[in-house]
């Protein structure tokens, strides 16, 4: 529904649980240890390159590209240690944008629109615009107007604002 567009974009949190005591008993041989350590090694890199904070992405210049001098910096925030999130605001409208790994920003939903052209993969949702980058994701929620719209006037809200995030998208995507 449209109107879950007005509010900021709302994220799960999702928590990592350490089960840091879960190795071998301490009657194992150590030639059995290390080759279950190796067993156990992930299957990602243990240093992945730093995820770009939130107000990096949107910058003050791309700001204000899209609203104007008068363009203020509302929230500079980092809601759990994996994600960031960033809002500037002025009497023209409001972009927001969270950026973290891709599967924290994107909550993958049955109304969520697919879009070609955007990064590696993007959706557009009532969550807002979210864009994959690598193993990196942004979500961009673009307010240009504020208030409540039925019907027809929803349908053009909705359009109005769809558009507006996928102007600001690829000067976005470029920063990840």
């Amino acid at each position: 529904m449209h109107l879950a567009r007005n509010g900021l974009h709302a994220t799960g949190v999702v928590v990592a649980i350490s089960l840091s005591g879960c190795g071998p008993s301490p009657s194992t041989s150590a030639s059995a240890n290390s080759a279950s350590a190796d067993s156990r090694a992930p299957t990602r890199p243990m240093e992945q390159a730093a995820m770009p904070n939130a107000c990096d992405v949107l910058s003050e210049t791309i700001a204000k590209k899209y609203l104007g001098d008068g363009t203020q910096l509302r929230r500079k925030a980092q809601p759990n240690p994996h994600e960031s999130q960033c809002q500037w605001g002025s009497d023209k409208g409001i972009i927001t944008v969270m950026v973290g790994p891709w599967d924290m920003v994107h909550f993958a939903a049955m109304q969520d629109k697919p879009l070609a052209g955007l990064g590696d993969e993007a959706y557009s949702g009532a969550g807002g615009l979210d864009v994959r980058k690598g193993d990196r994701g942004v979500n961009i929620n673009v307010m240009v107007e504020a208030g409540e719209f039925w019907g027809k006037a929803a349908d053009d809200e909705e359009a109005k604002t769809l558009a507006a995030e996928n102007k600001v998208a690829p000067d976005l995507v470029a920063r990840l």
